[in-house]
């Protein structure tokens, strides 16, 4: 359990450039796409989609050798907390890969006033694909599956929120 809050409580400290970025940018997208302004929404949308995955790239990379440093601040030396959660984050690291385009997501379809679609993103990245993977993977995999249940979970919403970008492509022209 110990190693389990580590790893959420660093989850949260890390994707918050995520969200910031994510809530910083909502006004613009929102700005532009009321104005009817679609070649400034297109780029704006080209901009955000690099500057996600570099940051995610980024994040992923530092997180694999930076997790036993991560580890370290909250557990200390004990040793068995310590190589759970460096092992856990050894694997939990990837759904930084994922999770940021996925808040992106989630914050420009609420800019652009569709919070169904933003909540239905956030809904399932957050709670129903988690609950699932924790309920069936420790099943086959036992505590790595705990570990994988969140990058699951955020690679599972990252395909339903590109099948959503490209759903509503046509209607709102951000691509």
């Amino acid at each position: 359990m110990a190693a389990v809050t580590i790893i959420i409580y660093s989850q949260f400290l890390l994707i918050t450039m995520y969200i910031g970025f994510s809530m910083g940018v909502a006004p613009v997208i929102s700005y532009n796409y009321g104005s009817r302004n679609h070649v400034r929404l297109k780029r704006i949308f080209r901009i955000c989609i690099g500057f996600i995955l570099l940051c995610s790239v980024t994040l992923f990379a530092v997180s694999i050798p930076g997790g036993q440093y991560i580890s370290r601040i909250f557990a200390g030396q004990e040793a068995n907390v310590f190589e759970i959660t460096r092992y856990g984050f050894s694997i939990f690291s990837f759904s930084f890969l994922f999770c940021g385009f996925n808040i992106f997501a989630s914050a420009m379809f609420t800019a652009l006033s569709n919070g169904k679609i933003s909540a239905i993103i956030s809904f399932l990245r957050t709670l129903v694909f988690i609950t699932a993977g924790l309920l069936v993977l420790p099943v086959f995999l036992n505590v790595t599956g705990i570990w994988l249940a969140v990058p699951l979970a955020e690679l599972l919403a990252l395909i339903v929120s590109a099948a959503l970008i490209l759903r509503y492509r046509t209607h709102y022209q951000y691509l």
